[in-house]
Parts: structure tokens; C-alpha cells; sequence
């Protein structure tokens, strides 16, 4: 599994989770592979301060756009974390894209993608 500079392989080796940072107008791309027979993809990109907004594009490994989340997409709420679980994920590579939607400054923010 190819990792980004930063990027941890969970237990399991079956995704990855990372520490890493961000700018306004700025997009960081990350990538878990998903095992065949995986029953769950768990997605989790936390960023902190609610003031900021962080949105997540989900691409799964035919190419198509799985899903684009920002802040209150999920619970309603303005909390700075975007969490979801992809039910019976398609085996291959997502990717991730974290785009900087509105952010003072540098953000920081973890992201997670892992499969089970």
C-alpha cells in the first residue's frame, strides 16, 4: 500500500490514518485500499475548530464520485468532523480529497479510512 508522507497503516493494513494540514483554496489528496469481502469502509476526517470548514470528496476505485460532505452534511451540526461508513465498499483504492473551504491560516486536521 502506497502511503503520503505522514500517513500511518491502521492495524490490519487495510486503510490509512493520517495528521496533516491545510490552507484555503487548498486540496490534499489521501487513498485507502479496500480489501475484497470488506463489509465496511469507516471515514473520518476531524479538523477541530468548528470556525473552519473542511469539505471531503469520496471517490471509489471505478472512478466515480461516491460522495462530497461538508460540515453539517451528516448530523446537522457544525462540529469540524465529517463521519461516515460506506456499507459494502467496492474492493480497490478510494481516494480522498480534502479541500479547504474556508480556513484562516493553516488548519490542521486527521483524517481516517479504514476498512473492516
Amino acid at each position: 500500500m502506497n502511503t503520503a508522507p505522514g500517513e500511518k497503516i491502521p492495524a490490519g493494513g487495510a486503510g490509512i490514518c493520517t495528521f496533516d494540514s491545510i490552507q484555503q483554496g487548498e486540496t490534499n489528496y489521501h487513498s485507502a485500499y479496500v480489501s475484497p469481502g470488506s463489509s465496511t469502509l469507516f471515514v473520518n476526517l476531524n479538523w477541530f475548530v468548528p470556525q473552519q470548514s473542511l469539505t471531503l470528496k469520496i471517490i471509489s476505485p471505478s472512478g466515480s464520485t461516491y460522495a462530497y460532505y461538508h460540515d453539517t452534511d451528516l448530523d446537522g451540526d457544525k462540529d469540524a468532523k465529517i463521519r461516515t461508513w460506506i456499507p459494502s465498499p467496492e474492493a480497490g483504492t478510494w481516494r480522498f480529497q480534502v479541500y479547504g473551504e474556508t480556513v484562516r491560516g493553516t488548519q490542521d486536521y486527521t483524517f481516517e479510512g479504514t476498512a473492516g
